[in-house]
């Protein structure tokens, strides 16, 4: 048997790394962030608690990987081409992306959610790194919405997430039996889009 290639020992290392994650989102969520321990999400992983520590160093370290790699995600979905600047095109694309996501990876949000409001979770995160997603976000939104000759961009942004978010909460909360039939759900969807592309963009 060959040894293993590095690219094979890096992809083997994302893997477990991937697998810590999914085990901390599930048992964060169903335990509570509070009462879980390394030695909790070691043993529910399947693996030591010392090899545990070469991935992370920390419960909290731990948890800020997940909320970071969510906030990522997030941002890679508003600016694909990292460029800072918000097209109409990359609007639509942000809004029917996000809800796509919302829609197929119901069981992360409600995960992820169920985590990020826990009042020991708000208490050490402090606002952050949310806090740095909107500063991050906020100029490209506001500029956006100037551009694009809407009168008052703050509310605009402000709308945007609320919508955004509501959603989400809805299905989350009422996952997994839904309220809303697909169609429906389709409907906001372009009901959103329309409020937030220019018109030439949705004839």
């Amino acid at each position: 048997m060959s040894p293993r290639s590095r690219e094979q020992f890096e992809e083997i290392r994302e893997n477990r790394r991937k697998q810590i994650m999914d085990t901390a989102l599930e048992l964060f969520a169903s335990e509570g962030y509070s009462h879980c321990s390394i030695a909790m999400l070691a043993g529910r992983a399947g693996i030591s608690k010392g090899l545990m520590y070469n991935y992370f160093e920390s419960k909290e370290a731990l948890l800020m990987a997940l909320i970071n790699d969510g906030s990522e995600d997030i941002l890679n979905l508003m600016d694909p081409n990292h460029d800072g600047v918000l097209s109409p095109d990359e609007a639509e694309h942000f809004i029917r992306t996000t809800f796509q996501t919302i829609r197929t990876n119901t069981k992360f949000w409600i995960l992820f959610l169920s985590v990020v409001l826990q009042p020991k979770v708000r208490e050490f995160l402090n606002g952050q790194p949310f806090r740095t997603i909107l500063e991050r976000l906020e100029p490209m939104l506001f500029s956006y919405f100037k551009a694009q000759g809407f009168e008052d961009p703050e509310l605009e942004m402000l709308t945007l997430s609320a919508l955004i978010e509501g959603f989400a909460m809805m299905l989350v909360y009422f996952h997994p039996h839904g309220i809303l039939p697909a169609a429906t759900m389709d409907k906001y969807e372009e009901r959103v889009i329309r409020m937030f592309v220019p018109k030439q963009k949705n004839p």
